[in-house]
């Protein structure tokens, strides 16, 4: 979480409102008219509305930009997109910005076009809290926005993870941001070489500068330039095209990259209903495929997400690493995802993490400085135990972290509010038996019935290694078990959800939910007394009174399986050959550095994402972007490091490189 480098936008407010860098000495947009500049420069000049009248329905047109700054050319080509595109079609555009505006300062930035308000005002809904370096996916319906907080080449070097396969997919170039000699460390020929690798042959770019060192770096790139006409009092801008593609050699292993660009499917069928395989049915069937998801269960959420209450709880970190990068961007995505999709079951009053140990005390005031550091309190901040019993209605011994836009859920029902969509089929009572690969893609049978499908993604929890081609994986089976007691009048005080050695949820109908058990390896479901006590003393140490009242009640409860990986970092990704990948990659063996050229085999159209652990509804947001552009070829929606770190094949890579059989629990 603690991201050196990351400083927001300190800014200089004119008379006639428009915000000025410090840091640079530069305007963000021209004072003649900013809007007016973005539509002719950047619209006008790429040819954006002719373009767009001619797509036809369901394709894709990315636009990349340096420098997001405002987002007043998102908005701007938003707003054209509405008006040009088919219904249908979908626009993604991905920018880069290393000092984001805070969200008050681009409130105050954008109210100077009332004309765009009804897609300014979904853009600062939906701004992220805290705008940390990395990856920040935003969906507005048929529109995908993915902004890269950091320095530009190096955020575009790290979409180029697929280079050959996917994310060459730019159509056109906002070359925005700072003037040249204002901001030279930014127009470099790293830069200019990440855009030529992320363009597709003809891929358009217009920019309001002539700059020398950017005529030279774009002509070295691959692209032809020429001169036009520039906006207002500006003499002259630059626009033109892709003309040749150069190719590069790779300088590491790529064993996370199937050999061949993934193929669009028509069809897939997704194995379990809980939260992973809803999450990933709604991204693909938003994306208009056709998705079958089969539940052994009776309804969706049957197994480890079906409780009646859950928490939306991340575990922060203030070291930079993959865990701690992957909580924090999954719980900004998380907050934003279920407010769009199901509000109506999802409660975001607040939740209070309490510190009742010394060090989760520590760690806790890290994360804090860290927040600070970010001038940030709209994700979370610190309140001394008056604080936290004043928000929570109770009282309590702890001090905490109090995050004011998580809350809690009602599992069952956002699983089946998520696949309330005409692309998808839910099928219950159904279990998937056996994979067998065919021509189209997959057959699923399952004893009795045979279903065909182009794509198969397997989010069955435990359930995923009883298949063959996914047994390798090192998914560790966890039996949890919650408690439920009826509210009393004490436990009717609770305002918000706590969370500390255990946790504990708002009256709902009634109840309330606490727990819950953490038994790694076991896999017996039936419910233990011994399980309720133990939940009982976890309660007792956060709440005395409400775990006696509490005690002196029959409890009812529910056991389920969940499952984790060694790493406790979910797997999101295709599925390797695993014969094929010890092959390919056995000199790592001897040298886990070693440059190996070679791509190993994958099984075609067959994806898993699993091991989310006690934290599924956290992790699945993000989790199914991550599959979703794995299958569709589309842009990472996270760092290229985050991607490895959540690829299924990463185990058995690091097997190899410790001389171990890859692929090998």
């Amino acid at each position: 979480m603690r991201e050196p480098g990351l400083t927001y936008a300190e800014l200089e407010w004119r008379d006639n409102g428009q915000p000025l860098s410090r840091a640079y000495g530069d305007v963000y947009f021209s004072t003649a008219s900013g809007l007016e500049e973005s539509r002719y420069v950047f619209l006008q000049h790429n040819a954006l509305a002719e373009r767009w009248a001619g797509l036809g329905d369901g394709e894709r047109f990315t636009i990349g930009e340096t420098g997001f700054g405002t987002g007043l050319n998102f908005l701007a080509a938003w707003a054209l997109w509405q008006k040009t595109a088919p219904k249908s079609a979908r626009l993604h555009f991905f920018s880069v910005e290393k000092c984001p505006l805070r969200p008050q300062d681009l409130h105050r930035a954008l109210a100077l076009w009332p004309q765009l308000q009804p897609f300014s005002r979904l853009l600062l809904d939906n701004y992220p809290s805290l705008p940390a370096q990395g990856v920040h996916r935003l969906q507005f319906g048929q529109v995908t926005l993915t902004l890269m907080i950091g320095e530009a080449s190096e955020a575009l070097q790290s979409l180029r993870l697929q280079q050959e396969q996917r994310d060459r997919q730019a159509d056109a170039w906002f070359l925005d941001g700072f003037a040249p000699a204002k901001n030279p460390d930014m127009w470099t020929p790293p830069l200019f070489a990440s855009i030529a690798g992320l363009s597709r042959p003809g891929a358009t770019f217009a920019t309001f500068t002539c700059a020398g060192p950017v005529r030279h770096g774009l002509r070295d790139a691959g692209f032809t330039w020429r001169k036009v006409p520039g906006f207002a009092r500006k003499r002259e801008m630059l626009c033109g095209a892709l003309h040749s593609v150069l190719t590069s050699q790779t300088a590491a292993t790529r064993w996370y990259l199937p050999p061949e660009p993934p193929k669009r499917p028509q069809s897939a069928a997704v194995i379990g209903a809980g939260i992973s395989g809803a999450t990933v049915a709604r991204a693909l069937a938003e994306r208009g495929v056709r998705v079958r998801i089969f539940e052994r269960g009776a309804t969706p959420g049957s197994g480890g997400s079906g409780n009646d209450q859950g928490i939306l709880y991340a575990k922060l970190s203030p070291k930079p690493g993959p865990n701690g990068d992957f909580n924090l961007h999954a719980l900004l995505f998380a907050q934003r995802y279920y407010r769009q999709h199901c509000a109506q079951v999802a409660h975001f009053n607040g939740l209070l993490q309490l510190a009742q140990t010394d060090r989760e005390r520590c760690l806790q005031q890290q994360v804090a400085e860290a927040l600070a550091e970010h001038n940030s309190q709209t994700l979370a901040r610190t309140v001394t135990s008056t604080e936290a019993s004043a928000l929570a209605g109770v009282d309590l011994a702890f001090c905490g972290l109090y995050f004011p836009q998580a809350g809690w859920l009602e599992p069952q029902k956002v699983c089946a509010a998520l696949l309330e969509h005409n692309n998808i089929e839910l099928c219950c009572d159904t279990a998937i038996e056996q994979l067998e690969q065919c021509n189209a893609g997959w057959w699923l049978h399952t004893g009795e019935k045979t279903f065909e499908a182009n794509a198969v993604i397997l989010c069955g929890a435990r359930d995923i290694c009883s298949f063959p081609q996914t047994a390798p994986l090192p998914l560790n089976p966890i039996r949890g078990q919650v408690s439920v007691a009826k509210t009393t009048a004490a436990s009717r005080q609770l305002k918000v959800a706590l969370c500390g050695e255990g946790y504990i949820t708002p009256e709902h109908r009634g109840s309330q939910s606490f727990g819950a058990t953490f038994r790694l390896k076991e896999t017996a479901l039936k419910i233990r007394d011994s399980e309720h006590r133990a939940n009982l003393e976890t309660l007792a140490a956060l709440l005395p009174q409400l775990s006696r009242d509490f005690s002196s009640q029959a409890l009812s409860g529910r056991a389920a399986l969940r499952a984790a990986t060694p790493d406790y970092l979910p797997v999101a990704g295709p599925v390797p050959n695993w014969t094929s990948l010890d092959t390919t990659y056995a000199g790592l063996r001897k040298n886990r550095k070693q440059l190996i050229q070679q791509t190993a085999q994958y099984q075609r159209g067959l994806y898993v994402m699993g091991g989310l652990g006690s934290r599924g509804f956290t992790y699945a947001p993000l989790a199914a972007e991550v599959l979703t552009a794995w299958i569709l070829g589309e842009t990472l929606p996270v760092t290229a490091g985050l991607a490895r770190a959540l690829h299924p094949a990463r185990f058995a890579i690091r097997d190899l490189g410790k001389n171990r059989t890859a692929g090998k629990v």
